[in-house]
């Protein structure tokens, strides 16, 4: 590939991330209107997110499998086309168990994405380049997660108002009944997937260096990376960073409709999108700081910042908390991308494989949610949401224990 070629690509890697930003916090903002619409427990709506996540867990080791056996190209239309179902069955059966059926197939999608990325990426900026392209990558994760609880409570104001003249609103009032503006979103969502398509088609991708050998063959693969103590330590830590980013972002809007009586629609979504928002800020600073530290000196002082800043928003005033919740997305903004590069850049070959392996750790996302949800039942969701520290020290640990071959280049 010519370094045009390379570009495009980059390019495109960042609009599959922005997919996968607007797709996950979706769920986030939603989750306060399916309980009432639903009439659902904290327990039954944690099983929403839980089932995007554990989809992604499920599928990451057999999407790590066919990025050894066919062309990327082929692996993302498949699953582009595979979650436009998933959403199509999101909006056209409008129940508890479908929306979970839908999460469960959009999970699904989104696994081959972001494991037929990483390597891609890797060729396509040099593994020296990776944790800043990572980053990077995870501004537009946080730039789609944004944006979508904005368009969710645009979409929702809109269509609780008068959508006579607009076209357009009117369009989404005959797709999407009253009672259920909230999957308005979708129907965008499913616009964009098509868009991806047809740019996939016309992309340029490098070859693939095939896998040859036989079953038995990739079996001592896995066992090799299985073997590998830090394989399994950053694996670990990918989890607790997922639990802390999805189990903050599901429950933030609940928490201050329950603790500060705001409006999960308006308000909560606002709040909602300034986590966000200043997740993908943090990753400008993140790059410039990748530039200029040692990744694992950033990963450190970014864990005790969250830590403080989560302090304050559970047990601070309504003042204090609206300002500490997104502080804590923007510190929380390269930990992902800085653990999943160490862990990359830990072992000299197999990456497509180690790829998938290693966002099997999305279960975090799953987890986070459905633990702080099933304690929330019994004991409130203040309490339950302080049981994320623990993941937050996990990631924490990684500063002092990873020894990367290829450290992250820097000025």
């Amino acid at each position: 590939m010519n370094s045009k070629d390379k570009k495009k690509l980059i390019v495109f890697i960042n609009l599959m991330f922005l997919l996968i930003g607007l797709l996950m916090s979706i769920i986030s903002a939603i989750i306060p209107e399916m309980i009432r619409t639903f009439h659902i427990s904290y327990g039954l709506a944690s099983a929403l997110p839980s089932a995007f996540f554990i989809a992604i867990a499920l599928v990451c080791i057999p999407a790590g499998i066919a990025g050894e056996y066919y062309a990327p190209k082929y692996i993302l239309l498949f699953s582009f086309l595979f979650g436009l179902v998933g959403i199509l069955v999101f909006v056209l059966f409008l129940t508890y168990w479908t929306s979970i059926l839908s999460l469960f197939i959009i999970g699904s999608m989104v696994a081959p994405i972001q494991v037929i990325a990483v390597p891609l990426l890797r060729k396509a900026c040099g593994p020296e380049n990776l944790a800043f392209h990572t980053t990077l990558n995870n501004l537009m994760y946080g730039a789609g997660a944004f944006f979508s609880p904005v368009t969710y409570a645009f979409l929702s104001k809109e269509r609780n108002g008068n959508t006579t003249g607009n076209v357009g609103m009117e369009i989404l009032s005959r797709l999407t009944p009253k009672g259920f503006e909230w999957a308005s979103s979708y129907w965008l969502f499913a616009l964009l997937l098509i868009l991806l398509v047809m740019t996939a088609i016309f992309i340029k991708f490098p070859l693939r260096e095939r896998f040859r050998g036989d079953e038995q063959a990739r079996k001592e693969i896995y066992l090799e990376l299985f073997k590998n103590k830090y394989v399994f330590l950053y694996f670990i830590s990918l989890v607790a960073y997922g639990s802390c980013e999805q189990g903050i972002a599901a429950w933030m809007s609940e928490f201050f409709h329950v603790y500060h009586g705001l409006d999960p629609q308006t308000k909560g979504a606002s709040i909602l999108s300034f986590y966000w928002l200043l997740l993908t800020c943090g990753c400008f600073g993140g790059i410039l700081l990748l530039r200029v530290f040692d990744s694992r000196k950033v990963l450190a002082a970014l864990a005790v910042l969250s830590i403080i800043s989560l302090v304050i928003a559970l047990h601070g005033g309504i003042a204090a908390s609206k300002i500490a919740f997104p502080l804590v997305g923007a510190f929380e903004s390269v930990m992902w991308p800085v653990i999943l590069s160490l862990a990359i850049n830990s072992v000299s070959k197999h990456h497509e494989i180690l790829s998938g392996v290693l966002y099997t750790a999305s279960l975090g996302g799953a987890l986070g949610p459905f633990i702080v949800g099933t304690i929330g039942d019994s004991f409130g969701l203040r309490a339950s949401l302080d049981i994320l520290f623990l993941p937050f020290l996990v990631v924490l640990s990684v500063a002092f224990w990873a020894k990367p071959l290829v450290a992250n280049k820097t000025i």
